[in-house]
């Protein structure tokens, strides 16, 4: 598996850029959330890079350490944190990208359910780390690195824009850290109605990280040609049920 060789000391940084607009469209259309859209698009554009290396993908199913919140509607509006870093499924075996989406969907609604959030909840109780020391902290102590494949991330930002000394922040591009053996780490974070993702590459082990920065619009516009096509098929049963009722 080309994620999870031995690494050197030298990195590659590529990014990619999108909006969160698009993201909320897909959930909305297909379920789920912003976050399972997100690790759908991700399994998406790893499943194409893992083909175009040559690499079978039937049967194939990566892991990836995700940080999730796992607050209840009692918690809402309490301070600081609960997120536990869980495994989340990287579905590359399959083809389709709503199945993908509802792959994931499904597992991270059942992790979320599970003994292993509740183990990971005793990280979340640092409020003082910012997610990537959070996220090495859950690498460390909850799991192996053995028992995942990369590290995917996604923090919500703040969806207005920020200032320092009059001059308007346009974007931020988040970065994660490599643990042992593993050549690529994503971290997403969103901002000011965009989404932008941040590739941390070993530099030997993928010289075309590239291709997996490029790859995710590939897969989100998958994911949004699938959606359009739901909310298409939604409003004309609406249609035809009002022409019925009349």
């Amino acid at each position: 598996m080309p994620l999870n060789t031995e690494i050197g000391s030298h990195r590659r940084f590529v990014w990619s850029r999108a909006e969160l607009a698009t993201f909320k469209r897909i959930k909305d259309a297909l379920g789920g959330t912003v976050n399972d859209v997100v690790l759908a698009v991700v399994s998406g554009a790893l499943r194409n890079w893992l083909i175009e290396r040559g690499i079978r993908t039937e049967g194939l199913e990566l892991r990836a350490l995700v940080p999730v919140s796992i607050r209840d509607a009692d918690d809402r509006g309490g301070l600081g944190n609960r997120i536990a870093a869980m495994r989340g499924p990287l579905p590359v075996y399959a083809a389709d990208p709503v199945t993908r989406l509802e792959i994931v969907r499904s597992a991270m609604e059942d992790l979320k359910q599970s003994k292993q959030a509740l183990g990971a909840e005793v990280i979340s109780r640092f409020n003082d780390f910012a997610p990537p020391t959070l996220l090495a902290q859950a690498s460390r102590i909850n799991f192996s690195t053995r028992l995942f494949n990369l590290i995917v991330t996604n923090v919500p930002g703040p969806q207005i824009p920020l200032y320092l000394l009059g001059r308007e922040l346009e974007d931020i591009f988040p970065v994660a850290f490599l643990p042992e053996n593993h050549a690529l780490a994503i971290a997403i974070m969103s901002y000011n109605g965009r989404i932008n993702f941040g590739l941390l590459a070993d530099y030997d082990s993928l010289p075309d990280v590239d291709e997996v920065a490029s790859g995710l619009g590939d897969a989100l516009e998958e994911l949004l040609e699938a959606a359009k096509e739901r909310d298409r098929s939604s409003g004309a049963r609406a249609e035809r049920a009002g022409a019925t009722a009349r």
